[in-house]
């Protein structure tokens, strides 16, 4: 079982209703008919929990596969309806634990790769399981500010379909905000690398480099994740007055 499972289970079992179950409620119970309509769950209760058809509809056609008696976990979306009923939801109850792998990733400041499904004028749309989340354009390092608006939309069209590097910077079930950053994703990304790279180096290995600047102590060397500096000394076999005349960028 995943963590965000476990947490999902803990916090089902730490939720034993007392009295009327209140709109949120996470309940597990077992399905005990399915018709055309929806299906009915046993949830332990005075009243039975309905799960309406539309509701049903909303998950994936590999995820709807249910059988009488499967135990199943539901969300309450009604503890009373207009016809007595106890509505309760298997797709909400479902994206509470995305909520949780959201939030659990967020913690621990980890990276995840998924490829954005759509974009807007204000940024990506990015698909985690059940969930959308957004990358705001600020937090997108190949859209530079001062685009026009036709150059805009084109770049963020080209993202659409490949697969990129985010992290989760807020995680708001109540308000259904998910967000994430390539940005500060590539920037993690880079000084993993570089520490990676530091510490597989070793004295007297031959490594190449792509100049990156100049300066009059000496150049700077990207070999692959980290900048090294050549002195202006070792440069060349003869002294030289100016790295500009040996290299370029």
């Amino acid at each position: 079982m995943t963590e965000a499972g476990e947490d999902l289970a803990a916090l089902l079992a730490g939720q034993e209703p007392q009295g009327l179950p209140e709109r949120g409620d996470l309940l597990e119970g077992h399905i005990i008919s399915i018709d055309s309509s929806g299906m009915i769950v046993d949830l332990g209760l005075k009243r039975d929990g309905v799960v309406m058809r539309s509701d049903l509809e909303r998950l994936h056609p590999e995820e709807a596969q249910f059988q009488v008696g499967d135990p199943i976990a539901v969300m309450v979306i009604a503890p009373v309806d207009s016809d007595g009923n106890l509505l309760v939801s298997v797709a909400q109850a479902r994206e509470s634990s995305d909520w949780i792998e959201a939030r659990r990733l967020m913690e621990a400041d980890e990276i995840l790769e998924a490829a954005p499904s759509g974009y807007n004028k204000g940024g990506l749309i990015v698909p985690f399981g059940r969930l959308q989340g957004f990358v705001p354009a600020s937090h997108l390092s190949n859209l530079p500010r001062g685009l026009e608006e036709e150059e805009r939309m084109s770049r963020l069209a080209d993202m659409v379909g490949t697969a990129m590097p985010f992290k989760i910077i807020e995680v708001d079930p109540q308000r259904r905000r998910l967000v994430l950053s390539e940005r500060k994703a590539v920037r993690q990304w880079r000084q993993d690398k570089k520490k990676e790279l530091i510490e597989s180096l070793k004295e007297g290995e031959v490594r190449t480099g792509v100049v990156t600047s100049l300066r009059e102590f000496g150049a700077f060397v990207d070999i692959g994740g980290a900048d090294g500096l050549i002195h202006i000394s070792e440069i060349d076999w003869r002294r030289i007055e100016d790295p500009g005349k040996m290299l370029s960028v």
